[in-house]
């Protein structure tokens, strides 16, 4: 599909994970759970866990970040593929080199431009999330705005610009650093869409179920995001996502977000 080939992959395609964290006394399945993110105490750093379904669900691709605040701080990553889940955690049916770590890693693409490139919808950094509006219909102009500028400098239709701006808001709550009200007011962003399909009870790839919403592609199945009641993004029926706090870079989380 031209949308998700160009503009979505373009900005997209890697937007693979982005940060939340561990304790060494707690595995990855047993850290705390709290309501509210806080803030980072020294050292610590956000850490997430993401599982994608991948070649039509014969593989899945496993993706642990740990990042830091700033977007220059160093961050590292650990990989993993299989073809089944226990516990949430990809059984590995391979050896994945893991991707080296490095400085900057920008909110969807790891390249110089989008490390330097100013803040936006797009191209989000803990900073300007935590900035950001926090009414629905400011949030969603500014989206839809970001969408149709995308597309145009792709040269793509705008009436593809729901379906990208469905895309992103995905990876973007994917990423670390959204405040659970800024969660909030994305979902009713995503329900207010034109078009948009509504599926209660909906699982994620992990089986966590919610709310989701779809809208279907110009070829292909339908672009989803799922919701918990409590407004947590869930990812999709071939994504989980889970986000926590780490006392470290590469150290298991002491304390999970969601």
């Amino acid at each position: 599909m031209p949308l998700v080939a160009a503009a979505v992959a373009a900005v997209a395609i890697a937007a693979a994970a982005i940060v939340l964290a561990p304790d060494d006394a707690a595995p990855p399945s047993a850290p705390v759970k709290v309501a509210t993110p806080g803030q980072l105490a020294a050292g610590e750093v956000y850490y997430s866990l993401r599982l994608t379904a991948q070649a039509g669900g014969q593989a899945i691709m496993e993706k642990q970040l740990w990042q830091p605040r700033q977007r220059t701080g160093e961050w590292s990553q650990q990989m993993a593929q299989g073809r089944s889940i226990e516990n949430g955690r990809v059984v590995p049916a391979v050896r994945v080199e893991p991707r080296p770590g490095g400085k900057c890693y920008p909110a969807y693409e790891v390249t110089d431009k989008n490390c330097t490139a100013p803040a936006s919808w797009f191209n989000p950094t803990v900073d300007f999330l935590a900035n950001a509006p926090r009414d629905p219909a400011t949030v969603g102009e500014q989206f839809h705005a970001a969408a149709v500028a995308e597309l145009q400098r792709g040269n793509q239709s705008g009436d593809l610009a729901y379906l990208l701006e469905l895309r992103m808001i995905g990876e973007l709550l994917a990423g670390n650093g959204v405040p659970p009200e800024l969660s909030s007011a994305l979902r009713q962003v995503v329900a207010a869409m034109p078009g948009i399909e509504v599926t209660d009870g909906m699982a994620n790839l992990t089986g966590a179920q919610g709310t989701g919403y779809s809208l279907h592609k110009p070829n292909g199945g339908p672009q989803t995001v799922i919701f918990k009641a409590d407004n947590t993004y869930l990812g999709s029926p071939t994504e989980s996502i889970r986000h926590g706090i780490a006392p470290g870079l590469g150290k298991p989380p002491s304390r999970m977000l969601d």
